[in-house]
């Protein structure tokens, strides 16, 4: 859905929320924090596909965790499961299939509403979503609010220049620390400008590293950020 706006500005509101009709409700004794890097909402089949990193401290908290969300009527499939590292605290990628009736998301994506920020933690939903208007931000608390309770709500205008933060924090979540550093090294130095102004050799020679294992870097912090902003055709069978 397109956002309509004028110039580059947004009405931007962030609030937390007890979601007493979804899954989160019933994990607030659960030490976990559920960040979600990318969605895709489905209007003509009412569903939802979730993209999130959960990081968890325990293994007993991880298994009360994968419980609750399988079993909750909002959850219409757990497509995917991936340990993205050995021991606790585990980063584990998942990708949820969720209804549409009940989303927060799904209010938003039809008043307009692009969602920014999305983390569940301990059974509290933090949110952000960026607004053509304020009035149609303040409908969207207010619709929300009827779901859950609405708490700490901070609504302001803001630009695209105060989203960099929030994107920068996506990829701190998707990238290893090696990708992270090549990737804002080789952006600073101007290796994806047209034409280039510095190769892929003087990058490695700059960062103290192999030629090979910068290309590795790059392709697969490329690879990652893409796959993350764009939906697998195999979810949409």
């Amino acid at each position: 859905m397109q956002l309509l706006i004028k110039g580059n500005e947004y009405d931007y509101v962030e609030f937390d929320y007890l979601h007493t009709t979804d899954w989160t409700i019933n994990t607030t004794e659960l030490r976990y924090v559920f960040t979600v890097f990318n969605t895709y909402v489905d209007t003509s089949m009412d569903y939802i596909l979730e993209f999130a990193i959960v990081k968890v401290w325990s293994r007993a908290d991880l298994k009360r965790l994968l419980r609750v969300i399988s079993r909750h009527r909002n959850i219409k499939g757990v497509l995917s499961i991936r340990p993205l590292n050995d021991g606790y605290p585990k980063n584990i990628q998942v990708v949820l299939k969720g209804d549409a009736g009940d989303s927060t998301r799904y209010l938003a994506h039809i008043l307009g509403g692009v969602e920014v920020k999305a983390v569940y933690e301990d059974g509290v939903e933090h949110w952000g979503f960026l607004f053509p208007s304020s009035e149609k931000a303040y409908s969207f608390i207010s619709m929300v609010n009827s779901h859950g309770k609405v708490s700490h709500v901070k609504e302001g205008r803001v630009t695209i220049d105060d989203l960099i933060p929030r994107v920068m924090k996506m990829a701190t979540l998707l990238l290893s620390p090696g990708e992270l550093k090549a990737m804002k090294y080789a952006y600073d130095r101007g290796f994806f400008e047209v034409p280039r102004r510095i190769r892929l050799d003087g990058l490695a020679k700059e960062l103290g590293i192999s030629k090979a294992t910068l290309d590795s870097y790059i392709r697969n912090a490329v690879d990652k950020i893409i796959r993350a902003m764009f939906i697998d055709e195999d979810y949409l069978a």
